[in-house]
């Protein structure tokens, strides 16, 4: 007879157990711009935690290059796509469309950026750091000294390879190369003394170039005192032939949808799609967008302006007095006027849900598809305006969290989906597809590889 954890009184010791942290150079310059490549070697013949490698760096626009040039909400949107290798073998390819993918992600379960080191906000006039940018047109965002930027949650494998100790010494070196995006990520304002002005183009025409300064890279390592850890991997891949490392990877499909957009997968497990709407032109460089809901004041600069300062809501939903801007990059929104469009799935003849699902139907099965709460204090005119994202679960619930592959398998029949629409659409919009699936890693005897997708 066995009895819950919570009743029994028990204790494991682990002994000779210590940690550190080491500092990672990147190969070659410790400089990037737009659309180049920085690339970090992992330390080898160690235990890694995955989920602690953090990118640090100073993120600037350039001046003279750029027109009230402003960094986006959350860094993370810097980076076009993450490349994980061992020996040269890619171990997660990386999907392009990376920043899309953790924007998308955050407009529908919150972001995971934080106000400290994460930059989560694209701000108007007042720096993360207490530091004003300067209220003339066109002054920019910038950083002068320091590495006060830090990207510190990863999707794919850094961020979801189990157990997230991986053992070095089994694999390969391990690379993990970072693609810089293009400028189109950031905006270029008027100027930011009013909202006003904050949101509209500069008179000259937008501009605006980034540019990242002194990258480096941290991770934590762990270390045991005694052999047993390492007879007991040993003598797992000498009894089964290897060890096997799940981990998430992502597909991704980019349409000018006009009514229905196909995708195609073939996986050991498509666990959930998810799909990101956006406007035509979102990838064209503009001025900062308002969030709706949100205040449009400059700022208290009294008592008797606090309540002219309250958002559109009266201060509920988290908004008080409050600024929020995206780029147009960052900016998700339905592309159809509101309770006009039904939305509906279909794989390989089956179609799910099983009727065309209004918008507040699909919110519903999004809900129910995430791996985690849905980000509340989020209301429906924002999900619309800003952040409609939706998502479709095909896994087992939580299987996640027990290391269980239950998705659909479509190695054998290749997956064709479609995503369709009824309903008059706006003027070519741009659908996201992404396909979520659980590929493993298996390490065999002699660092050899195999990449199950």
């Amino acid at each position: 007879m066995s009895y819950s954890p919570q009743l029994v009184y028990f204790l494991d010791r682990l002994s000779g157990f210590s940690t550190n942290i080491f500092k990672l150079m990147p190969s070659g310059s410790p400089d990037a711009a737009p659309n180049s490549i920085t690339r970090i070697t992992l330390p080898a013949n160690a235990l890694l935690n995955t989920r602690s490698f953090k990118l640090h760096f100073r993120a600037s626009c350039v001046a003279g290059s750029s027109v009230g040039g402003r960094l986006p909400a959350d860094l993370s949107t810097l980076v076009e796509r993450v490349e994980v290798s061992a020996g040269g073998v890619q171990l997660s390819q990386g999907t392009n469309f990376y920043n899309t993918l953790v924007n998308a992600k955050a407009a529908i379960q919150g972001s995971r950026c934080d106000s400290v080191t994460g930059h989560s906000e694209l701000v108007r006039a007042n720096k993360f750091d207490g530091t004003s940018v300067g209220g003339n047109a066109g002054d920019d965002e910038t950083y002068t000294s320091g590495t006060p930027h830090v990207i510190d949650k990863w999707e794919g494998f850094l961020g979801t390879c189990e157990p997230k100790i991986l053992d070095a010494a089994i694999l390969p070196d391990l690379v993990v190369s970072i693609y810089w995006a293009d400028n189109s990520v950031l905006a270029s304002c008027k100027q930011n003394t009013t909202n006003a002005l904050f949101v509209d183009e500069p008179d000259a025409g937008v501009a605006a170039v980034y540019e990242i300064k002194d990258i480096h890279a941290s991770i934590e390592t762990i270390g045991l005192a005694d052999s047993v850890y390492d007879n007991m991997v040993s003598s797992m891949i000498a009894s089964k032939g290897f060890v096997e490392i799940p981990f998430k990877q992502y597909f991704s499909f980019s349409n000018t949808h006009t009514g229905s957009s196909r995708f195609t997968v073939a996986t050991q497990s498509l666990d959930r799609i998810w799909t990101a709407w956006r406007a035509d032109g979102y990838n064209e460089l503009g001025a900062p967008s308002a969030v709706p809901g949100y205040s449009t004041a400059a700022g208290i600069v009294a008592e008797a302006d606090i309540v002219a300062a309250l958002s559109d809501y009266g201060g509920m939903h988290g908004t008080g007095a409050q600024e929020k801007y995206l780029t147009k990059f960052q900016k998700f929104s339905e592309p159809g006027a509101d309770g006009v469009l039904k939305y509906q799935f279909q794989l390989n003849g089956a179609y799910y849900p099983q009727y065309p699902a209004s918008m507040e139907d699909m919110y519903q099965i999004t809900k129910n598809s995430l791996p985690g709460p849905v980000k509340y204090g989020l209301t429906k005119e924002q999900l619309r305006d800003s952040y409609f994202v939706q998502c479709v679960r095909l896994n087992m619930p939580d299987s996640e969290f027990s290391r269980t592959v239950s998705g659909l398998d479509t190695r054998s029949v290749s997956l064709n989906g479609y995503v369709n629409t009824t309903g008059t659409l706006s003027s070519d919009p741009n659908l996201m597809i992404f396909a979520e699936c659980t590929s493993c890693l298996r390490v065999g005897a002699g660092r050899q590889l195999e990449i199950i997708i």
